[in-house]
C-alpha cells in the first residue's frame, strides 16, 4: 500500500478532539479555494471537522497575525470511510469559489470526532492542503 509510505498526519484517538492547524501565506487579495487531501478507506477511518480563518493580511515582522480573521468558514462531517475495497487518495473542497474563503494569509485547523458507533477505528490521515484561485465567473472579492 503506497499511501502508506505518504508523509502526513495521522490521528487515532478513539475520543477525537485532535487538532493541526497549517498556515497558508497566498499573494494578497486574491480569491482562493481551499482543498484538503485525506486517505479514505473501507476501513478503520474516522470524521472530522475543518476551519478556515481568512485573516487577509500577513502576520507582523514580529510575527504577530492579525488579531481577528475576517471571515471563518467552517465544514463539519468529512468522513473517511467509504464501501469501495480500496484506499486512495482523496481532495476535499472546503470554501467556495463564489464566497472567497481565503485572500492571502488563513490557517487552517483539522479537527477530529469523536469515533462513531459500529465502527472499528477512528483513523483520519492528511495527506496536503492546496488551494487554486477562485474560478473568474463565479467569485466575488469584496
Amino acid at each position: 500500500d503506497q499511501l502508506k509510505q505518504r508523509p502526513g498526519w495521522i490521528a487515532t484517538n478513539p475520543l477525537g478532539n485532535s487538532t493541526i492547524t497549517f498556515s497558508v501565506e497566498l499573494p494578497l487579495h486574491e480569491c482562493y479555494v481551499v482543498y484538503i487531501a485525506i486517505l479514505r478507506s473501507y476501513k478503520g477511518m474516522g470524521t472530522f471537522g475543518t476551519q478556515v480563518r481568512d485573516y487577509g493580511e500577513r502576520p507582523n515582522q514580529l510575527g504577530e497575525k492579525p488579531k481577528r480573521p475576517k471571515k471563518i468558514t467552517t465544514k463539519d462531517g468529512i468522513d473517511g470511510l467509504w464501501d469501495a475495497p480500496i484506499s486512495v487518495w482523496s481532495d476535499i473542497q472546503i470554501t467556495e469559489d463564489n464566497i472567497p474563503g481565503c485572500t492571502g494569509y488563513c490557517e487552517i485547523s483539522v479537527i477530529t470526532n469523536p469515533m462513531k458507533d459500529r465502527r472499528v477505528g477512528n483513523k483520519v490521515k492528511i495527506l496536503t492542503i492546496s488551494a487554486r484561485k477562485c474560478s473568474p465567473t463565479r467569485s466575488k472579492v469584496p
